[in-house]
């Protein structure tokens, strides 16, 4: 059963995993908020991403490897994971293809090519990096479950353009 469908279980967790810890959105949080989890592993692109989804109404958690990000999958369900395909343990098609096995849709935000990394990264939408951050929270908005997902958007989109961010 994944937390996403088990909110008990998401109350402040801290999930240990590979000697890292990681802190995961509070159950309060998640039941408001769509969950979107940023597989990258270069921090300043992480920080960016984050921030403007957090402010597009997100819960956000985030990793930079396969096996980790593989330990969190096994924890919660995410409404929208956002994945580089080149990781610091390499590429990242396991993950892609238990996203496609668990039908949670997915951004593939990348500067490699996919072609012939694997069947799976076709199941995602691709986004070259560089890309503005409104892009990413547009795709994230429309592709997480939330009920909520239209208008995160909504609000992100008209806080852009009031200058508030």
């Amino acid at each position: 059963m994944s937390m996403h469908s088990d909110p008990d279980r998401l109350m402040k967790l801290v999930a240990v995993v590979s000697a890292h810890v990681v802190l995961l959105p509070s159950k309060e949080e998640h039941m408001r908020k769509p969950l979107a989890l940023i597989v990258e592993d270069e921090p300043m692109i992480v920080v960016d991403i984050e921030a403007s989804l957090k402010q597009a109404g997100f819960a956000v958690a985030s990793e930079p490897s396969c096996v980790r990000a593989r330990q969190i999958l096994a924890l919660v369900e995410p409404d929208v994971v956002i994945l580089d395909v080149l990781l610091q343990d390499g590429v990242s098609s396991s993950v892609a293809e238990e996203l496609v096995a668990r039908n949670i849709p997915f951004v593939i935000y990348s500067a490699t090519d996919i072609e012939g990394r694997g069947e799976a990264f076709k199941a995602g939408t691709f986004v070259e990096k560089p890309a503005d951050d409104s892009v990413l929270v547009a795709l994230a908005s429309s592709m997480a479950t939330a009920s909520t997902a239209g208008e995160l958007a909504s609000v992100w989109l008209k806080s852009m353009q009031v200058g508030t961010i």
